[in-house]
């Protein structure tokens, strides 16, 4: 090979190693590609983790007990008693809950859907929509029904509003989701009627007007307190408004209870807010809460798996927290929207030390966590402890994106963007670290 083809080949191979030595040394994003998989394809299957488990058909808590760990979480105070809620509301309150949402909203809200930043104009006009000057002394509660899937927001808009530029996937005004049938209690209207502020078991925020049916009070809690009910067993189901299941009306997930009017062998006819009736496929519903045991929460938390991440509950898919809070609502524990409260509402099996090494964590989690019953809590996420198997955690999570480490570079960050079955070594070596080192603690679902 001749010397000048000596020098092209030279450069042709230093050439990629000089350009990237001058890259920006910025996180870049990647898709979500299971090659190899996290886990076996046994490990994705809830038969494989009822069998390790030692007692799958034991009741976790009766129903007895579950109404009392139900007003223990209430006593914690992120959780209301719905049903018990006052007519009335005092202005102080109501002034201060809608300001709080506001300055949370306003806080991370930094650009607008279409890339502009959120300026003093914009804020100004949403604070004459939330028309606080027209809230009096005393004000009398309404009491409402959502008759479709609907968003509560932070603030009366229904725009995308992002702390980063173009980043519509977390929508800083999304505070929950709501499913067709759950309670709220309506306090407040915005100045041009289309909002109203109010609150349901867990969360306060903005509700569009339309997507809510207004009942009075006795009606509501009859509605609320039906004796014959279903809960929805799916990730989703379908709604139809005649029994040839034609015509569609909406969807339902994971927990969302319905009064039962009768069964026509394949289908569950159940009553609408609006006083309609609807058909749902019988095998999509559980008459009445389900049994609190391992075996139930392992076939109910799989059936989300691979479900969309949506944070917030946007899209009516979940994140994290809603995913364990629709999960045990189907046992008919309420627990609250945001994963730090919910850890709060469980009993502490162990908190850790910044300095328990990673054989230390995985020792504990096998000894103390109780599969099926405890959640992993870590700041910013939340997950389900599934068991331990050859010294390693797993759990089942709804998880937006994880970190990973890249020679020379900062951290890749690898979107998943949906429920998934892992052991907690995802992000090890990023600098953020792993699930398992970003561990604060455990906490299990059971009275006491």
């Amino acid at each position: 090979m001749s010397k000048m083809l000596w020098i092209l080949v030279l450069v042709f191979i230093l050439m990629p190693k000089a350009v990237s030595a001058q890259a920006p040394q910025e996180p870049h994003y990647r898709a979500f590609r299971e090659h190899p998989p996290l886990v076996s394809a046994d490990m994705r299957r809830p038969g494989f983790w009822i069998s390790l488990h030692p007692n799958p058909d034991s009741l976790f808590m009766d129903a007895v007990q579950i109404d009392e760990f139900n007003r223990q979480i209430q006593r914690k105070g992120d959780i209301g008693q719905i049903e018990q809620s006052s007519p009335i509301i005092r202005s102080q309150n109501l002034k201060r809950n809608i300001t709080d949402c506001f300055n949370m909203a306003k806080a991370s809200g930094k650009f607008r859907q279409d890339g502009s930043p959120t300026d003093k104009s914009f804020w100004q006009r949403i604070r004459n929509l939330c028309d606080i000057s027209a809230i009096k002394a005393i004000n009398n509660c309404r009491f409402a029904l959502a008759i479709r899937f609907t968003n509560q927001r932070l603030i009366p808009c229904a725009e995308i509003i992002t702390e980063q530029a173009l980043d519509l996937e977390f929508d800083c005004l999304q505070n929950s989701g709501f499913d067709i049938a759950e309670p709220i209690v309506i306090y407040h209207e915005s100045e041009d009627g289309e909002w109203v502020f109010g609150a349901g078991r867990a969360s306060s925020g903005w509700f569009w007007r339309d997507d809510l049916v207004f009942v009075d009070r006795i009606a509501w809690l009859q509605y609320i307190q039906a004796s014959d009910f279903v809960v929805s067993i799916c990730d989703k189901s379908d709604l139809y408004l005649d029994s040839s299941c034609r015509d569609y009306y909406g969807l339902i997930r994971l927990g969302n209870k319905l009064p039962l009017l009768s069964v026509h062998g394949d289908l569950c006819e159940v009553l609408l807010p609006n006083g309609n009736s609807a058909y749902i496929a019988s095998h999509d519903v559980h008459h009445g809460f389900l049994p609190f045991n391992a075996r139930n929460v392992y076939e109910l938390a799989f059936s989300t798996l691979n479900a969309p991440y949506g944070w917030g509950d946007l899209n009516a898919e979940y994140d994290c927290s809603g995913f364990i809070k629709q999960l045990f609502q189907c046992f008919g524990i309420y627990l609250p929207r945001n994963g730090g409260a919910q850890y709060k509402a469980c009993n502490s099996l162990y908190e850790f030390a910044e300095g328990d090494n990673p054989e230390i964590r995985e020792t504990i989690i096998a000894q103390k966590a109780l599969p099926a019953q405890t959640v992993l809590r870590m700041p910013g996420h939340i997950m389900l402890y599934l068991g331990s198997v050859d010294a390693k955690s797993y759990a089942l999570h709804s998880l937006w994106g994880i970190r990973r480490p890249v020679r020379d570079a900062e951290d890749e960050v690898i979107a998943p963007a949906k429920s998934i079955v892992s052991d907690l070594s995802l992000g090890d070596g990023s600098k953020r670290k792993s699930l398992l080192l970003r561990l604060t603690g455990l906490g299990a679902i059971y009275y006491e």
